[in-house]
């Protein structure tokens, strides 16, 4: 499991002067590439970079932030894309999933959802009226997980 919350942090640092519509735009100007979804309600705060000819909806480059100067890709991206978003000051990383990331960084990315690091009961800093002991509970009775696990997530929970 790779820890994100370096590069997460730095775009954090660099978000005012982050331009994503004009990021876009250079990008979509490439006869190659497309940056956005082709159903643009389908994600809010990610974009989706993939080949201007779609030919299997597995074939992706990666994401790119809409709030923050990063991009998160795939080991199919080509150096070009790569390429544009060192010209335009971009972070990116190699996606690896599960991610890890600092759980009060990771939270500045995810917007109405709950973030914890489950981590917090290995050190048993809690109490049992803890509401992320209430999550975590929830979690092994029920089987279903209503939080992001900022120690182990995948990239579909954040976007």
């Amino acid at each position: 499991m790779r820890d994100y919350t370096e590069i997460f942090s730095q775009a954090i640092k660099k978000k005012e002067s982050y331009d994503v519509k004009k990021l876009e735009q250079i990008i979509n100007s490439q006869n190659e590439f497309h940056c956005g979804d082709y159903d643009e309600w389908a994600d809010e705060y990610w974009y989706m970079l993939i080949p201007k000819e779609l030919k299997r909806y597995d074939e992706y480059y990666g994401y790119l932030s809409k709030e923050y100067p990063l991009a998160l890709l795939s080991e199919k991206c080509p150096d070009k894309l790569k390429a544009i978003f060192s010209e335009n000051g971009i972070l990116y990383s190699l996606l690896e999933e599960p991610l890890s990331c600092d759980e009060n960084i990771l939270k500045q990315y995810v917007h109405g959802k709950i973030v914890f690091d489950e981590h917090f009961v290995d050190t048993c800093d809690y109490s049992f009226d803890d509401e992320r002991f209430f999550w975590l509970m929830q979690k092994y009775e029920t089987g279903f997980q209503n939080y992001i696990d900022s120690g182990c997530f995948m990239i579909k929970e954040i976007r």
